[in-house]
């Protein structure tokens, strides 16, 4: 359970489980406060951690995790939730952990109980923190961005029961672009990389990518062409 080692974990940190998620981010929080998950500008200063992590070798892995595969568009941001702990040393209030909810409309479904037209809850794994100053951070444990109102994804996704909703399986490897038009003439021309998907953040290599999208273009979008990787 990917989303559970990113932050249920921290969740579950009140029953006696403290992750590095929670060692990493604390100390780079100083003197912040809680913000609206909805309110980010493309230059705001991103804080990242790298999670204990299951990452899949093939599609048909991925699918076998996932309880429901839709693709969906993204309607309404639902804000987002952050927990806190007192620290003695700073005397203030500061996160643990923390996450963003996002409604999801159905507009075809691959698999699972879902029909299209359903809303679904999407978690994604950041939240908002301004600090002291005044100046927003954006603090995730993802290898997503934050997905886009109006935009639409195939996503591949697991229930999580403690949070009341859904995320991606194996973070990056359950969500995908629609195929664009320069998409598809990449995958044509076999050029296509990383660094054309902009739902990704592209300061590591996501192991796996590009030949699961390979897959993935001839399964869900009838795309019968092979990608160079």
């Amino acid at each position: 359970m990917e989303f559970c080692k990113g932050v249920l974990f921290c969740k579950m940190k009140k029953m006696g489980l403290y992750i590095f998620f929670c060692m990493v981010i604390v100390p780079l929080l100083i003197s912040c406060k809680a913000d609206e998950v909805s309110d980010i500008s493309p230059d705001i200063e991103v804080v990242r951690s790298q999670p204990e992590r299951t990452y899949y070798e093939n599609l048909e892995q991925i699918e076998e995790q996932a309880s429901v595969i839709v693709k969906a568009s993204v309607s309404e941001n639902l804000g987002q939730e952050v927990d806190t702990t007192y620290d003695y040393v700073f005397q203030k209030e500061m996160p643990t952990y923390g996450y963003s909810k996002w409604e999801v409309e159905v507009s075809k479904v691959y698999k699972g109980d879902v029909n299209v037209g359903d809303k679904l809850i999407l978690l994604q794994e950041y939240y908002i923190w301004t600090k002291s100053d005044g100046k927003k951070q954006l603090v995730t444990s993802s290898s997503v961005k934050p997905v886009k109102k109006g935009e639409e994804y195939l996503l591949l996704l697991r229930y999580e029961e403690l949070l009341g909703g859904y995320s991606t399986v194996g973070d990056y490897q359950g969500i995908y672009a629609i195929p664009t038009e320069e998409i598809v003439a990449k995958i044509e021309e076999g050029t296509l990389v990383q660094a054309d998907f902009d739902i990704y953040y592209d300061d590591e290599p996501l192991n796996y990518l590009i030949p699961i999208y390979n897959e993935i273009t001839k399964r869900y979008f009838d795309l019968n062409t092979t990608l160079n990787y």
